[in-house]
């Protein structure tokens, strides 16, 4: 096939139940103002419908586990999708393509009275690797914080909080 064919690629699936490498180097809570690309946490509603939602590296934490830990804002349509089902997909910008990890979440006692979130853990059950013979994605969906330096402290607070929770 050449690169100009146009042809259907399936992802490539893996049924190792574990976070990629690079995710969990993205997600490891550490240098967080240079992490700006977004990742997409989808649910379904109580109607059926796809529901996204965009969390940053300061609101996950991949564990040592092989787990990942987020938080939420607790009156979110996510949290009520999540704490109802339990299933997400959590999508980002990876080696050319797109990472789709399959996850099953289930939410956490919240610990830190200074983070009023709500907390939740996933494990992965699959991992899709979305890519095109014929193109690279380059980047995923990105931001610029407005402030960095008042940012900062409150995902460092989340980012402990969440390895902390039990």
């Amino acid at each position: 096939m050449n690169e100009a064919d146009h042809e259907y690629m399936p992802p490539h699936t893996t049924s190792e139940k574990v976070v990629p490498t690079e995710v969990a180097r993205y997600l490891d809570g550490a240098d967080l103002l240079a992490k700006s690309q977004a990742l997409r946490l989808s649910t379904i509603d109580v109607a059926g419908w796809p529901h996204a939602a965009l969390l940053s590296a300061g609101d996950v934490v991949s564990m040592p586990s092989g787990r990942i830990r987020f938080v939420m804002f607790p009156q979110s349509i996510t949290t009520a999708n999540l704490t109802r089902d339990g299933r997400l997909t959590l999508s980002l910008s990876l080696d050319g393509g797109m990472c789709e990890l399959r996850l099953r979440a289930h939410r956490l006692i919240q610990t830190a009275p200074d983070v009023p979130l709500a907390f939740f853990e996933a494990e992965v059950e699959t991992v899709r690797q979305h890519k095109a013979p014929y193109a690279a994605v380059t980047q995923g969906i990105t931001f610029a914080l407005h402030d960095p330096h008042a940012v900062l402290p409150r995902w460092t607070r989340q980012i402990a909080a969440l390895r902390a929770a039990s």
